[in-house]
């Protein structure tokens, strides 16, 4: 395993007491968001594929039931091909599923074996097939770069035939070696060696070239997309929308109390337990926790987030966000990113936006650390 996010044995106990924990939690912040439009659904942060389709429908049916879902709106779940199944999906696209995200991650079942993947890929190419026999066209594939013993070659052929399964989304994003992971254990031992960072901005600028002969365009850091298939719940993140994180280990950005904004919160982030057991023992109405973010810190995470995307930050969008000029802030420092090759000026809908050069993405830390002169 090489990611280190939360997780638990899914006995039926545990998944049933869990989903129950969720409901109630649902209908909770149902009472107290009364106002809210849903835009965008995104199930995952997991496996939701492993969950039964009657607990899945409980939850849904909670979903829908607690909260306004305008009839346009994204709705995607994550899942791992060989734990999908058409009575899976039957449920969910009842309840508006639309967009699905698979964690593909390499066409070579050697590879997918040292990072701990249960299924092959030709169990990949099913589920996909499976998901457009049954109606979803919008289908998004996660690719890794920087796999223990991966070349290249290895890489561009992943991209390659996922590109010939049709699907309109792809997240090509490198590995990245969590402490205290099996994985990360063996690389440390000298079980496998990984690709180093040279290698991988190797397969990242090769791969890009790829898919934009596949008809995909960038428009993040890590994320592909045919015209029109660009992720609207990932965007919502890199814009500074409002979003509500329900369950175990969930995060949201939501807007701050009376009592937080006198204090000088424009914005407070909002985390829910990560453990299962502590989760589900919870009252429906649990307080999360809550941290307050002042005006300085809500600039900086708009300008963090905001340029993973190719289209960068927009001046209008920044000031209507903050009350304040982007210029005003951070002249000095974009004029250097400039300087040096790491940011550009570009026209954007409602104006201007800064972005990063394809450079500069590729080095975004070292842009991020300059904004924080």
């Amino acid at each position: 395993m090489y990611c280190d996010f939360v997780s638990a044995a899914a006995s039926r106990e545990t998944v049933a007491a869990y989903c129950l924990a969720l409901e109630r939690e649902i209908r909770a912040a149902g009472e107290t968001y009364t106002e809210a439009k849903v835009s965008t659904v995104f199930l995952g942060g997991g496996t939701p594929s492993v969950v039964p389709p009657d607990a899945m429908w409980g939850v849904l049916r909670a979903l829908r039931s607690s909260f306004t879902v305008l009839p346009d709106a994204e709705f995607t779940s994550e899942a791992n091909p060989g734990t999908l199944s058409e009575e899976w999906l039957e449920v969910l696209m009842q309840a508006g599923l639309n967009r699905l995200s698979l964690g593909v991650q390499a066409a070579q079942d050697e590879l997918l074996w040292r990072i701990g993947r249960i299924h092959t890929f030709r169990e990949a190419e099913e589920s996909i097939r499976l998901a457009q026999r049954m109606g979803i066209r919008n289908i998004n594939a996660d690719a890794m770069y920087g796999l223990p013993g991966q070349t290249a070659r290895d890489h561009l052929e992943t991209l390659e035939r996922l590109c010939a399964l049709e699907v309109t989304h792809l997240s090509a994003y490198s590995l990245i070696l969590e402490e205290g992971t099996p994985l990360s254990r063996m690389v440390e031992e000298g079980a496998f060696t990984v690709p180093d960072d040279d290698a991988c901005a190797e397969m990242t600028e090769a791969g890009i070239g790829l898919l934009q002969k596949h008809g995909f365009q960038q428009y993040e850091i890590s994320n592909y997309a045919r015209p029109g298939y660009a992720c609207r719940h990932n965007m919502g993140y890199w814009q500074g929308a409002w979003y509500l994180g329900l369950g175990v280990a969930a995060h949201g950005m939501v807007p701050p109390t009376e009592q937080e904004r006198a204090q000088g919160a424009v914005r407070v982030r909002i985390a829910n337990p990560a453990e299962v057991g502590e989760y589900t023992a919870l009252s429906p109405a649990h307080p999360v926790e809550r941290s307050p973010i002042g005006p300085e810190e809500a600039m900086f995470e708009s300008m963090m987030l905001g340029l993973r995307m190719n289209a960068g930050v927009s001046l209008a969008r920044f000031e209507t966000l903050h009350g304040q000029s982007m210029t005003d802030r951070y002249g000095a420092q974009l004029e250097s990113l400039i300087r040096d090759g790491l940011g550009y000026w570009r026209e954007a809908p409602d104006g201007r936006a800064f972005a990063l050069t394809p450079k500069g993405l590729l080095l975004q830390n070292e842009a991020l650390l300059r904004l924080m002169d």
